[in-house]
Formats: C-alpha cells, sequence, structure tokens
C-alpha cells in the first residue's frame, strides 16, 4: 500500500506541474491545487488493489482531473473559456470517449442545477471515471458489486468532511437537507467495520482513514442542530 500512495501521489502532482498551464492556474492558487490533487492522489490509491503500478498510477490522473475539474466548476463558476481549457487538457491526455462524456455531462448537470439524489450522482459517477482510468472498473464491479452504492456512500464521506466550508460557500451537500439524519445513517451503515474490511483490506490506507474520520465526525454532527450550525458557519 505503501508504494501505490508514493504513485499515485507521483501522478497527481507530475500531472497538476504539467498541466498548471493550460488551466491557467495563478501563481496564489499553485498550492492550493496542488495540494488538492496530492490529497485526492492518496485518497485514490486505496482503490487500487494489483501489484502493478497501472492501477495507482492511474488513480493519480483521476486525481489530477478531478482537483481541475473543481477548478473549472468551483473557483472559475462555470465560466466557458476554463471550460474549454479543461476539454483541451482531457483531449490532451487522450482520455476514451466515454471518459470525455462522465466529465461533460457532470459539468452540464452542475450547471443546469439538475444533480439527484441531493448531489449524490457525483459520487459514483466521480467513482467510476477513477476506476476507469484505473483500468479494473469491471473487475472492481466484480468484487464490490453495485458501484452506483458505493459511489454514492464515498459523495457522503465527503460531504461529512466538508459540511462546514460547504455551508459557507453555498455548495451542494446532501446534509443540508431535510433527509440528512438519513444519509448519516446510510453512511455508518454502508460503511460499517467490515464492509470497509470487504471492500479496501485491512490496511490503513489514507481512503480508509478518510472514511473513518467521516462516521466519527458523523456522530457528533447528527447531535447538532443543522440550522444553528449553518448560522454559525455562515455567520
Amino acid at each position: 500500500m505503501i508504494v501505490a500512495h508514493a504513485v499515485a501521489a507521483l501522478s497527481a502532482v507530475l500531472h497538476s506541474f504539467r498541466y498548471a498551464s493550460a488551466l491557467d492556474i495563478r501563481p496564489a492558487e499553485r498550492k492550493r491545487f496542488l495540494t488538492k490533487s496530492l490529497n485526492l492522489g492518496l485518497c485514490y490509491a486505496g482503490f487500487a488493489k494489483s501489484k502493478g503500478l497501472a492501477e495507482p498510477w492511474g488513480a493519480g490522473k483521476a486525481a489530477f482531473l478531478c482537483s481541475a475539474y473543481d477548478v473549472v466548476t468551483d473557483w472559475r463558476g462555470f465560466d466557458f473559456a476554463s471550460r474549454k481549457k479543461f476539454e483541451g487538457v482531457m483531449r490532451s491526455m487522450k482520455l476514451t470517449p466515454e471518459l470525455e462524456s462522465l466529465a461533460t455531462t457532470l459539468y452540464e448537470k452542475e450547471l443546469c442545477v439538475e444533480l439527484q439524489e441531493d448531489g449524490l450522482d457525483r459520487g459514483y459517477i466521480a467513482l467510476r471515471f477513477t476506476l476507469k482510468l484505473m483500468g479494473c472498473e469491471e473487475m472492481r464491479e466484480r468484487q464490490w458489486g453495485n458501484l452506483d452504492e458505493l459511489g454514492r456512500l464515498c459523495q457522503i464521506v465527503d460531504d461529512v468532511l466538508d459540511y462546514e466550508q460547504d455551508v459557507r460557500l453555498g455548495e451542494t451537500n446532501c446534509l443540508t437537507t431535510l433527509r440528512r439524519d438519513l444519509y448519516l445513517r446510510r453512511l455508518n451503515e454502508g460503511f460499517a467495520t467490515h464492509e470497509i474490511q470487504r471492500l479496501f483490506g485491512t490496511s490503513r490506507s489514507v481512503l480508509v482513514m478518510a472514511i473513518e474520520k467521516a462516521k466519527t465526525k458523523s456522530a457528533s454532527l447528527s447531535r447538532q442542530n443543522p440550522c444553528a450550525l449553518a448560522k454559525e458557519t455562515r455567520g
């Protein structure tokens, strides 16, 4: 797992350096951009299972592209010129039409406010995108079962960890909806300890640690008044 983490991190950082100019990443944004890509690379390495380097290298590429996607959506406010830059990067990386379609479909859903399931569809699109880049989507689906549900659970993890920031910025987060408690229960049931071990093994990967951190935080969030917290965070 140490090797997978190192390879994924290296891939994420190298791709970020290579395409920073193409994405018009400003000097003041570079550290933030690299850090995001690196952290995602370390997390996505937890999806790798083979002993080779192809899967973690692909995980790093996916981490970079997900960071780039955040740049052209959250950072640039869906600016058309930034979108064209992102599409140019995908072409330069020679992504398959299927991968490009996944990214552009998600972009259009967010732009037109057509996300489903309180934004949880972002999770399974991102998971399938990542596993396709790693070259192991079909294998993981045979091993893990329902990838779409797993992707939704991963999105709940992300929403729990980013809750305060998303509230402050007005970003989509499933915990700001009336189904908040349902999603918190779904996280803890779907990622019970035995299920985490079945999916990702017993090693302490960054991915597993992120899931466990989200589960711990969910217990605190379930006791809080969401309206009061939202008011405090925005204020």
